[in-house]
């Protein structure tokens, strides 16, 4: 303990009668890490390896190919357009707040769960943390059933297979993210190489097909009875479904803790990935909205792309669909155990100390890696053997749910840090306003409440509870979050007055 004054030293002291805990940070340089963590050597990515690469796979995946033409068939091109500009606007004013609060503090692992808790205090952090890990651990079962219904739709003979094949590649996915980061980032490159070869495969035969009659029938929603035993969906079901195509900043975001200047990197890469992934998709939704019957985008979304690709180059959209989907799982196998070991490296939660352990050589979160391998195959298991997408559909509305709450929390830490006069809040992002944050807060909220009232209740009632256990345990942790600033400018604003 020669060398403790270079490191964050934590004083516990646990009352069993009241089950206080008293937690000080005598320094902050490390943000509550051990000295044996913070001894450890970390990632150095930049912007284009840690942030934007596993951004923009994760954005461009499963969604892409396997429902973005079932939606544009169901709300018509216009009404998929509309999806599209709601559901980037979300994920645009989230990334202005992210970049406003990655600008102000020296971000450590942990991601957005970090940004929140030394915001708005560990309460909310602890609660959003891991509502954001769920939704990023069930991710991956999400983009390996992707993956497997793509497969099983181009080789029908694998059809009885279907469980099989989703659990193999699951764990084959497992042993990829458990080697360590630096070997997934490089495969990341080879996978988006194929992944744009891919789109333009599949958006040149669209335009080959494109015709302005076909682009006016399929401009209005789909009417009841337009296609026999398919019932159209409402808009925000639609939405529920499409979101998980704009969330992949998470996968880039979550990647703090091995960037080499996250301050830097966070903003640039998020906000390039958005750029992108609009662009593509509102290319997708135009060009296929004007080149397909809506019966062929609602009933066969994947196979119309294969079968209409640019110069009978049908196997470089199915190359496309497995490299996205896989890229996309494994990008939240990376980032989703980083979540968690953030929120059990701070005392919030007793019981999820043991995910907080680093491996010495890249602090690879193996413990919580493992942790989100086992509900990877329990969510697999539970899908079954059917491979008609139901399954897929149900996961993509969980994980919209968790995705707006955790959002709505980014931009709500944002607003309280700009409108709270905080001293210490002095972003180097100028893109950033407090009134973006509190619309991209009130978007996520009333989004949420649309799509499903009864699942965002019972979604908000958990994150309350989860609020309520860390204020029981009267948890006392100086992370240096807003409050103490609130408490700051009052004193002040006293003094001057007096």
């Amino acid at each position: 303990m020669c060398d403790g004054l270079h490191f964050a030293a934590r004083l516990s002291t646990v009352t069993p009668q009241s089950h206080k805990v008293k937690v000080v940070h005598v320094m902050p340089e490390n943000n509550g890490e051990s000295g044996e963590s913070a001894t450890r050597t970390r990632n150095q990515f930049g912007t284009f390896g840690g942030v934007f690469t596993p951004s923009v796979l994760t954005i461009l995946g499963v969604i892409m190919f396997m429902r973005a033409n079932f939606v544009t068939g169901h709300a018509g091109v216009l009404g998929a357009i509309l999806i599209l500009v709601m559901a980037q606007s979300i994920t645009f004013l989230t990334s202005l707040s992210i970049g406003a609060i990655s600008t102000n503090m020296q971000v450590r692992g942990g991601g957005a769960y970090y940004m929140i808790s030394r915001v708005i205090g560990p309460e909310f952090g602890g609660a959003i943390g891991l509502a954001l890990f769920a939704a990023l651990a069930l991710s991956v079962p999400f983009y390996v059933l992707g993956f497997t219904e793509a497969l099983v739709r181009s080789a029908p003979a694998l059809e009885p297979h279907f469980q099989i094949i989703t659990i193999t590649a699951a764990i084959c996915l497992f042993v990829i993210a458990y080697v360590g980061a630096h070997w997934a980032i490089r495969t990341q490159y080879v996978i988006m190489a194929i992944l744009f070869v891919s789109i333009v495969a599949f958006l040149g035969g669209a335009i080959a097909n494109f015709s302005m009659d076909t682009l006016r029938a399929n401009w209005n929603p789909m009417d009841v009875g337009h296609i026999d035993g398919v019932k159209p969906l409402g808009i925000w079901i639609l939405f529920a479904i499409y979101f998980p195509a704009v969330t992949g900043i998470d996968a880039g975001v979550n990647m703090s803790g091995d960037l080499k200047d996250p301050a830097k990197s966070i903003p640039r890469g998020a906000l390039a990935a958005i750029a992108v992934g609009f662009l593509v998709y509102l290319a997708e939704i135009v060009l296929c909205g004007g080149a397909f019957e809506r019966t062929a985008l609602v009933a066969k979304p994947y196979q119309t792309l294969v079968t209409n690709a640019l110069f009978g180059t049908g196997f470089l959209v199915a190359a496309g669909v497995f490299a996205a989907t896989l890229s996309s799982a494994l990008g939240s196998y990376l980032s989703s155990p980083r979540v968690l070991q953030a929120v059990s490296r701070d005392p919030i939660v007793p019981l999820l100390k043991p995910f907080g352990t680093g491996t010495a050589k890249g602090d690879e979160p193996r413990r919580a890696l493992i942790f989100v391998g086992v509900i990877t195959i329990v969510v697999l298991i539970w899908a079954g053997n059917k491979s008609e997408g139901a399954s897929l559909n149900a996961v993509a509305r969980v994980i919209t749910m968790f995705c707006l709450y955790s959002y709505g929390t980014i931009n709500l830490a944002a607003f309280v840090e700009a409108v709270g006069h905080n001293p210490s809040f002095r972003p180097r992002f100028r893109l950033f306003h407090w009134t973006t944050a509190l619309l991209g807060a009130v978007g996520c909220l009333v989004t949420a409440l649309f799509i499903d009232a009864r699942a965002a209740v019972i979604a908000a009632a958990l994150i309350a509870f989860m609020i309520w256990y860390v204020k029981h345990r009267q948890l006392e942790a100086t992370f240096g979050d807003a409050r103490r600033g609130f408490v700051y400018s009052q004193v002040r604003n006293g003094l001057v007055r007096l």
